[in-house]
């Protein structure tokens, strides 16, 4: 009667293995290491690196609230007196604000969505004060 033989054994010879085939099949996947080390290192680069500047503009960003709020007033003036607008269409002005406060928060969103694993703001602690 016979044995039957596990599917994974099926094509291995039991105590005979080509060296050849062994050094080639290593290099291959040394050469396959290697590439996908580096790709994945590329990558973790540049998401580093572009979430910090994403990171040092955000204080930038965070003044079109201010710029926002600003608008509100100077709508309500180009609504009273179109004039004062010196030319633009009395709708703009209140857009204006509307897309300042708006792209603030998606990109203060966005900067949180893209934040890499294990990270946090880098630029957290120069905005923190204590004010006592």
């Amino acid at each position: 009667m016979r044995e039957m033989q596990p599917a994974a054994a099926k094509d291995v010879r039991v105590g005979w293995t080509n060296p050849l085939l062994r050094s080639l099949r290593f290099f291959a996947r040394l050469l396959g290491t290697i590439v996908v080390g580096s790709v994945l290192t590329v990558f973790y680069c540049a998401w580093h690196l572009t979430f910090l500047a994403l990171c040092m503009f955000r204080p930038v960003v965070n003044l079109l609230v201010l710029a926002g709020l600003v608008m509100v007033p100077l709508s309500v003036v180009a609504f009273v007196k179109p004039e004062a607008a010196n030319g633009m269409p009395f709708w703009a002005l209140p857009l204006m604000a509307i897309g300042f406060f708006g792209f603030a928060m998606g990109f203060s969103r966005f900067v949180d969505w893209f934040t890499p694993p294990g990270e946090s703001d880098p630029f957290e602690r120069h905005r923190r004060r204590n004010w006592r």
